[in-house]
């Protein structure tokens, strides 16, 4: 097991995004190693990259999939607003002595210019702000992309969000020495699923709340819409972002949509 960073901060708060995506992949690894190395088979395949191809890893969180595709002999940034999950997955890299870089910026904010032969959105991390930094944020996503460049965004189906709820917020369960609870419900009117924490860690006399978060989740359409005003054209659309590769139907909890950027 790799050194973790630090989950109580000098001042008493919760690392939140270290809670999230690290300490819970290692608390799972067996599972996280198996879902990593399906959904990265996926993206191989999804894309088509090319053996040389250099892949930008937006809201990459700890680094998992950067790190495989790294491990896979692809040439890959990893971008994340989060400094702790930045130097933990820089460490990774260095450690494993594979080609990944690692930047710690605001998606919103990305200053790439046609420097990827393909990009990543994964889970549902594109949803997080309104819905015209959205748009921005594909855009920006976009600008990164060489001519004929790919862009992969996986969402929730905001269709099947009851049932994905019903496996998501299933009462406390143990993590990291301590207990965390999930309160989340999906508010219709705005299609935004809002999402808190709390996290008790007994031994250390800790009971910490998250306000939370609230990803706007849009229907095929919309998504489709968003990608199509950045300049990406839609090539196809899956259920899931693993291997074997099923088709979006009417029951898939995900929409995984691939994009190729038209020449300017």
């Amino acid at each position: 097991m790799p050194d973790l960073p630090t989950l109580i901060l000098a001042d008493g708060r919760v690392d939140w995004e270290a809670l999230f995506q690290i300490y819970e992949f290692e608390q799972y690894r067996s599972y996280a190693d198996d879902l990593t190395h399906s959904e990265v088979d996926f993206i191989e395949t999804a894309l088509g990259l090319s053996a040389d191809a250099a892949i930008l890893d937006v809201a990459c969180g700890g680094g998992r999939h950067a790190l495989e595709l790294a491990r896979r002999g692809y040439s890959v940034e990893g971008v994340d607003s989060s400094a702790t999950l930045v130097a933990y997955a820089t460490r990774r890299a260095y450690e494993q002595a594979v080609r990944a870089r690692f930047a710690q910026a605001d998606m919103r904010a990305l200053s790439y210019q046609q420097e990827f032969d393909a990009a990543l959105v994964m889970n549902s991390s594109l949803g997080f702000f309104d819905d015209a930094t959205n748009r921005a944020t594909v855009e920006r996503a976009a600008a990164a992309l060489v001519d004929g460049g790919r862009l992969l965004v996986q969402c929730l189906n905001p269709y099947q969000i009851a049932r994905y709820l019903e496996g998501f917020r299933g009462g406390w369960h143990h993590l990291a020495g301590g207990y965390l609870l999930r309160d989340a419900h999906f508010e219709p009117r705005e299609a935004t699923l809002h999402i808190g924490y709390r996290f008790v860690l007994p031994a250390q006399g800790i009971d910490a709340r998250y306000p939370g978060d609230r990803i706007r989740l849009y229907g095929y359409p919309e998504l489709s819409a968003l990608l199509e005003g950045a300049g990406l054209r839609p090539l196809a659309v899956f259920g899931d972002a693993t291997m074997p590769a099923v088709p979006f139907e009417e029951g898939s909890l995900w929409q995984v949509l691939v994009a190729e950027k038209r020449a300017e």
